[in-house]
């Protein structure tokens, strides 16, 4: 469906200026008719923040449902987590006078760790590769905490910078999340698009819990060192267990988060986070990470 569709004099995009169309893939690749939704951005008239316009490309339950369970989760998170800058804020919702839904929440400045994937390994890296998923972890950890799952954590929605030497990171993109208090004992619907490679095997099978993400963070990481941005699901762990460039600690860290079976990984993110510190602080002692 073309840009030219939408009204841009019309709610909600009167109450904001500079509004143009975005490429809906966050991967950095130009994909303008995007199946399930369309990307815009701008700014508050009132209040001049930069926001990300999120409108489903088609009326209609299959086009939103997964944006409908991302409001509902981001709405929780705002609520329960105010003060967290690792999520977005939802600024408004609805439907546009066609009967699509939108959402409007905040546009933040960070890339996906998809661009900072090189075409070879860079061993150097390896500090800054930890540093980012122990960050990404801190805040999947939050959301788990108020039992809320990604589901769907992959390079493209965990977006990073660095700020004075240390990581920021953002969690985008909550399509395919589950939150345990809407969905669980026969709750809402539940049945999430999901990123191969990097969602857990198990998600289409059982309601998801915090192992779901640890896999997930995992595969992030194997990405970020191995610098293979696509490795199939299946091939994943065995990849990993038999990589002779990885150090035996990493190796079993790693082994332990992307285990096919949800018992064999790290129960929660905090003890994700316990293990890759550890490992940092062997290879790169005395300093705040």
């Amino acid at each position: 469906m073309p840009g030219h569709d939408i009204d841009l004099a019309a709610p909600p995009f009167d109450r904001y200026t500079g509004v143009h169309r975005l490429a809906a893939s966050r991967s950095g690749h130009h994909s303008p008719d995007h199946v399930r939704h369309q990307l815009f951005a701008g700014i508050g008239r009132d209040n001049p923040v930069r926001v990300l316009f999120k409108v489903t490309s088609k009326p209609g339950l299959v086009y939103e449902r997964d944006l409908s369970n991302e409001i509902a989760t981001l709405e929780t998170i705002n609520a329960q987590l105010p003060d967290s800058r690792y999520f977005p804020f939802v600024h408004e919702h609805g439907r546009l006078p066609d009967g699509r839904l939108y959402l409007v929440m905040s546009l933040f400045d960070e890339f996906p760790l998809a661009t900072i994937v090189g075409e070879e390994r860079m061993p150097g890296r390896l500090p800054a590769h930890l540093r980012a998923v122990i960050e990404a972890a801190r805040a999947a950890q939050q959301i788990h905490d108020i039992g809320i799952f990604h589901v769907d954590l992959n390079p493209m929605n965990i977006l990073y910078r660095t700020e004075g030497g240390r990581p920021i990171v953002r969690i985008v993109d909550f399509e395919s999340s589950y939150e345990r208090a809407r969905h669980g004992a026969g709750g809402d619907f539940y049945n999430p698009p999901t990123t191969p490679g990097y969602s857990a095997p198990e998600v289409s099978q059982q309601p998801p819990d915090a192992r779901a993400d640890i896999f997930s963070l995992g595969a992030v990481l194997y990405t970020l060192v191995a610098a293979d941005l696509w490795i199939p699901q299946a091939e994943l762990e065995e990849r990993v267990r038999r990589d002779v460039e990885l150090d035996n600690e990493l190796r079993e860290a790693l082994l332990r988060a992307v285990a096919t079976d949800p018992n064999g990984r790290f129960e929660s993110a905090g003890e994700l986070i316990a293990a890759l510190g550890a490992y940092l602080e062997r290879i790169w002692p005395g300093r705040e990470w």
